[in-house]
């Protein structure tokens, strides 16, 4: 009981920290002044999860329920790459291994590889992995789903109750929302086994 009561302190740490900062970025990017700080795993190399129309409105990355498949294939290869080197930084025995093996957790490191398990390019990979990715996210501090996620709403800033007041399927395309509707069980599992794993980092 103690072991799973930090796990969630710590998960809930780590979920402020993080909205928080996607919070900033958007604002950011209304500004203008971040045009390529889409990707999730800090990659900023422009593979932004959603496109943009002539008017300058965001839409969100429309995928398919064939890059779902891809999606689910591409994120338990990253799971297993997690847990090889989570169990590489237990067992390290110098800082340099440890510190390598902490790098190799990281998404950065991750993505490529599960872009290749999941057959798709990085690019398509990663926007259909952010695009899904805070869709859950969303839902799950929405109490819509069951995940791992938890959110302090007296804390939360403007941007985080505009995201608590959304439909975020409801914002996807049609067919997108469709295809995630399809598979949600299977994929807030996977999904929900990653954000613990790499919440607490071991």
């Amino acid at each position: 009981m103690n072991r799973r009561a930090t796990l969630l302190r710590s998960l809930r740490i780590v979920i402020l920290l993080s909205v928080t900062a996607a919070a900033c970025a958007g604002e950011r990017a209304e500004t203008g002044d971040a045009a390529d700080s889409g990707a999730v795993g800090g990659g900023g190399s422009g593979d932004a999860a959603a496109t943009t129309s002539g008017s300058g409105e965001s839409k969100p990355f429309a995928f398919t329920a064939a890059d779902l498949e891809a999606y689910e294939r591409g994120l338990a290869r990253e799971v297993e790459l997690v847990r090889a080197a989570q169990e590489r930084q237990r067992t390290a025995t110098t800082p340099q291994a440890r510190g390598e093996a902490m790098e190799a957790q990281w998404e950065d490191a991750t993505i490529p590889e599960g872009a290749k398990r999941a057959g798709l390019p990085v690019e398509r990979y990663r926007s259909v992995r952010q695009t899904v990715n805070r869709t859950l996210q969303t839902l799950d501090f929405q109490g819509k789903i069951d995940g791992p996620m938890s959110l302090d709403t007296s804390r939360a800033t403007p941007e985080m109750r505009r995201m608590l007041a959304s439909d975020p399927l409801g914002e996807l395309p049609a067919e997108s929302a469709a295809a995630l509707r399809a598979r949600l069980d299977r994929i807030v599992k996977l999904w929900g086994g990653y954000v613990e794993m790499t919440a607490v980092g071991g």
